[in-house]
């Protein structure tokens, strides 16, 4: 027997951190649940602090799936989330022991042009 990760680790988190996003790419369209990771992080290492690569928000595979959001559909996509609309510029995969479509990706975004 193997265990769920997603029901044991993933529904708790989304459920306490998770925010409302609306996703946006050509005529898809769906409201998902992010974990808004756009705050820079300071990382020490050695005697210097390092910043993080840049924003970006978690999503569950799975999820991204039931809403019929392919790959295809993530580079240019618009992300709205907290008040603010992103632009998604890149994407990695975060697999789960249950295998790489039942973890989360992490879309590296970019602030949307206004105008």
């Amino acid at each position: 027997m193997s265990l769920d990760y997603s029901a044991l680790l993933y529904d708790p988190v989304y459920l306490e951190l998770g925010v409302p996003a609306t996703f946006v790419s050509g005529s898809v369209e769906a409201d998902l649940t992010v974990i808004d990771d756009t705050r820079p992080k300071i990382i020490p290492a050695g005697s210097v602090e390092v910043r993080s690569v840049g924003p970006g928000a978690f999503v569950r595979m799975q999820e991204l799936e039931t809403n019929g959001i392919v790959r295809d559909n993530w580079i240019d996509a618009a992300m709205n989330f907290n008040g603010r609309t992103w632009t998604v510029r890149s994407w990695e995969l975060r697999g789960s022991p249950n295998g790489e479509d039942f973890g989360e990706v992490r879309f590296l975004l970019k602030a949307a042009e206004v105008g």
